[in-house]
């Protein structure tokens, strides 16, 4: 069913059940705001960046790949913050905030923690789920929110299996609710449709996965630049192509798979601009170790590039996007080889950025969870027993939060942790569900094998930071250029929290999710500065842009 709204006084209608960005990019508009005369539009695709906050019915703020659409719904870019006066409620009726105690509270909706419930559960534990988005499955299992009964890949099937199956066992779910703080005797803060949560679990297992790597050239905060999770979640949750004509660049066969999807749905992929070089003969002992340790994924892997042959979509190894410039609602884009002369240029709706995930451990981190610093990808991995259990007990930490592992992973160490937490708990364990555990204990440790030789295979470097544009933008949320971050380390201050006091790089709503790595790799290697755990930006609560207003009113005078 089509439903009426506006967009800064213009009549549009969009489909019942979309969000307002894929409303909006199914009618051609890409530009949501304007932040310091810079355009912007959907980035990230899933609340993190805060880069398609839009003004709806006159509220600020609202993020519109995250906000529902609703009827007659009347929208406007937002050009600037209206500051209100709060006027506190003195009614005696007040909002109470509801909470709720539990065995187990797992952080995460997607594969790994719809695994962790599943496997917990059997086994009897009582278990709450949440998850900020509207539907369980996270990223890899992502379930469409409209056209519900249209034909399902593999992944939508797995998630949707999943889901019922939790939905069978009793396990409580919290969906569109999101955690922004956590106190002593690990009691959880959240909202949820602007009422305050309050959970207290005896056991907690975070698997709250990772978001996109930011990549800075010159025109990536531009309408119509975005991540591959954004296309995909924009195809797979609303059936909404992002554009007909797509330039994807990045790393690895995440890409990949997106490709295939966007062209299955229409899309004209002009081009693959793939970062590492091309597989050869001589790399015949990882792909002999890929093919040993999970041949059904390099099978996978190979009908990908098979695929993308019969179509005719040309894919160029060892470049990357060097340029992106845009002109009405078209950009063009350019792709340069790494340490080679040849350039070539495609004018597309879109560009797709994908070089590779941050882990999302925030919330471990603000915990005192202990991180192991990781040198080659300059990044922190979180440090877990056997079972898990982090280095703050009855904390444990699965799948791509802890590090970048992939899907298949985060579903097995999910089921691991979830009998891991029933044992803790002293629950039986049946026969059936041991042989289940000793069985994902062995492919794990197969598919972490799998995992390190395939970034063997697709190792790249972070060569476009010895030629950046001194007028890109390194920090999109504050418009910080690589100028003013140069400047400041040429004068003395060369650590990430001195550029954060001298700069406000990092300051900004999305709290230094995707600047703060680009930093980290600026310092590292372009100016030589040993990293370790305490270079990186402290994670600090609330955990997400919150309205003093909503929170005064949840929890009234208490």
């Amino acid at each position: 069913m089509k439903i009426p709204f506006k967009f800064e006084n213009k009549s549009y209608t969009a489909n019942s059940g979309e969000s307002i960005a894929s409303a909006l990019i199914s009618n051609k508009i890409y530009t949501l705001n304007e932040k310091y005369s810079s355009k912007r539009g959907v980035f990230c695709g899933m609340g993190v960046c805060h880069e398609c906050l839009v003004e709806v019915n006159g509220q600020n703020n609202v993020r519109a790949c995250i906000k529902q659409l609703d009827s007659n719904a009347i929208i406007y870019k937002q050009k600037e913050i209206i500051i209100k006066e709060f006027k506190k409620d003195t009614s005696e009726q007040k909002k109470i905030s509801v909470k709720y105690d539990t065995e187990l509270l797992i952080i995460g909706g997607g594969i790994g923690g719809l695994s962790a419930a599943l496997s917990a559960s059997n086994c009897g534990v009582n278990t709450i789920l949440i998850d900020d988005r509207e539907k369980l499955g996270g990223q890899f299992c992502k379930q469409p929110i409209i056209n519900e009964n249209m034909l399902l890949d593999e992944q939508v099937k797995l998630g949707r299996n999943l889901i019922n199956k939790v939905i069978e066992n009793g396990v409580r779910i919290f969906t569109n609710t999101s955690v922004f703080a956590i106190f002593e005797e690990k009691e959880i803060l959240a909202l949820k449709d602007n009422e305050l949560i309050t959970f207290r679990p005896k056991k907690i297992i975070f698997s709250t996965g990772a978001f996109e790597r930011g990549y800075p050239v010159k025109g990536w905060t531009l309408p119509g630049v975005m991540t591959t999770g954004a296309m995909q979640s924009m195809l797979k949750g609303y059936n909404v192509l992002a554009g007909r004509k797509i330039l994807m660049c990045g790393n690895g066969p995440f890409i990949l798979h997106v490709a295939k999807e966007l062209k299955k749905a229409g899309a004209e992929i002009v081009a693959i601009s793939e970062k590492s070089s091309k597989p050869t003969i001589l790399d015949y002992k990882i792909l002999i170790k890929l093919i040993f340790n999970s041949f059904k994924l390099f099978f996978k892997g190979v009908r990908y590039l098979l695929f993308l042959k019969i179509n005719r979509i040309p894919v160029f190894y060892g470049y990357e996007i060097t340029s992106i410039e845009g002109k009405g609602n078209a950009l063009t884009g350019t792709i340069k080889n790494i340490g080679g002369n040849d350039s070539k240029c495609f004018e597309v709706d879109c560009i797709c950025l994908g070089y590779g995930f941050n882990s999302s451990n925030n919330m471990l981190r603000f915990l005192g969870c202990k991180h192991d610093y990781q040198s080659d990808s300059n990044s922190l991995v979180t440090f877990r027993h056997d079972d898990f259990q982090t280095s703050v007990k009855d904390i444990y930490a699965i799948g791509d939060c802890v590090q970048i592992n992939g899907a298949q992973v985060a579903q097995l160490e999910g089921t691991l942790s979830g009998y891991n937490v029933a044992d803790s708990l002293s629950y039986d364990i049946n026969s059936e569900y041991l042989e289940d555990k000793n069985t994902c204990e062995s492919k794990l440790r197969k598919l972490k094998t799998f995992q390190v030789n395939l970034w063997k295979l697709y190792k790249s470097n972070d060569n476009n930071l010895s030629f950046l544009d001194k007028d890109v933008e390194i920090c999109r949320c504050e418009c910080i250029k690589y100028s003013t971050l140069e400047n400041a380390l040429e004068n003395g201050f060369a650590s990430i929290s001195d550029l954060k006091l001298k700069t406000r790089v990092g300051m900004g709503p999305c709290q230094g999710r995707y600047c703060g790595q680009i930093v980290l790799d600026i310092l590292k290697h372009n100016f030589g500065v040993q990293i370790n755990e305490a270079d990186f930006f402290t994670p600090r609560i609330p955990f997400m842009p919150l309205k003093i207003e909503n929170l005064i009113e949840s929890v009234g005078d208490e």
